[in-house]
């Protein structure tokens, strides 16, 4: 049964980043028969893999192939419209193809759906998802709000100017979502070495810098970072264990 799943994500794989070149991708914007080809060739590599039943699977099939050429043609659509959020457009793309794919899948093998939710506990669900809402979220506004009172600080302004945006927000949340593993993984080294690293990394720049406050408020920020992220993957490893 999970054959068939796996066949699925294969094809998906091969078809949408191995077998399609670039000037496919460059050219079906204006050019609807390149994105004709590049469903042709999905529908080829499903015909392929499910060659010895396509009879119980057509349907299946069928409907991959429809639903991969409606998502790629909202895909355009949506480029067109913001062309400054290519890697958001990307993620909804990849998350509306593994819906469909797991869609067929559970459709057609419901007892599998049934044997996996059946385990799943809605306060563990809840749990994660509160977690992954304050690493994402929270914890950013928060940190935000508590260098607000250092943001007229011209030379922090400068240091900004020379990075790139939100890149400090999106290396907050990398770093926090690697705590929360590692520590539901009960591997505490693999905070030490994030550590570690950050700060090897850092070292450069702060030599560099040669300025006392900037040292400071990279300092603070780290700390923050981490400390938050730590303390929220240790309540929801213990809350994890009680409910």
């Amino acid at each position: 049964m999970l054959t068939d799943l796996l066949k699925m994500l294969t094809a998906h794989i091969l078809g949408d980043f191995v077998l399609q070149p670039k000037s496919w991708v460059d050219k079906r914007k204006t050019k609807i028969q390149y994105l004709l080809y590049h469903v042709a060739v999905h529908a080829g590599l499903l015909i392929l893999f499910f060659i010895n039943d396509l009879a119980g699977n057509w349907q299946n099939i069928l409907f991959l192939v429809a639903a991969h050429l409606a998502i790629d043609s909202l895909k355009i659509g949506w480029e067109q419209r913001w062309p400054a959020n290519p890697a958001r457009i990307f993620l909804i793309d990849q998350a509306l193809h593994l819906a469909s794919i797991f869609g067929v899948y559970f459709f057609t093998h419901p007892e599998v759906f049934k044997t996996m939710t059946a385990d799943i506990s809605a306060n563990h669900v809840m749990l994660y998802l509160i977690a992954i809402l304050l690493i994402v979220f929270v914890i950013p506004i928060g940190i935000r709000i508590f260098f607000s009172k250092w943001n007229k600080e011209s030379e922090f302004n400068v240091k900004r100017k020379e990075t790139l945006f939100d890149a400090g927000t999106i290396i907050g949340i990398i770093e926090r979502t690697m705590i929360l593993g590692f520590i539901l993984m009960d591997f505490m080294e693999g905070v030490g070495f994030l550590l570690a690293a950050k700060s090897i990394f850092r070292f450069g720049d702060l030599t560099n810098a040669k300025d006392t406050k900037f040292t400071e408020y990279v300092l603070i920020g780290t700390l923050l970072s981490f400390g938050l992220g730590m303390l929220v993957a240790i309540a929801l490893k213990h809350a994890l264990n009680i409910i």
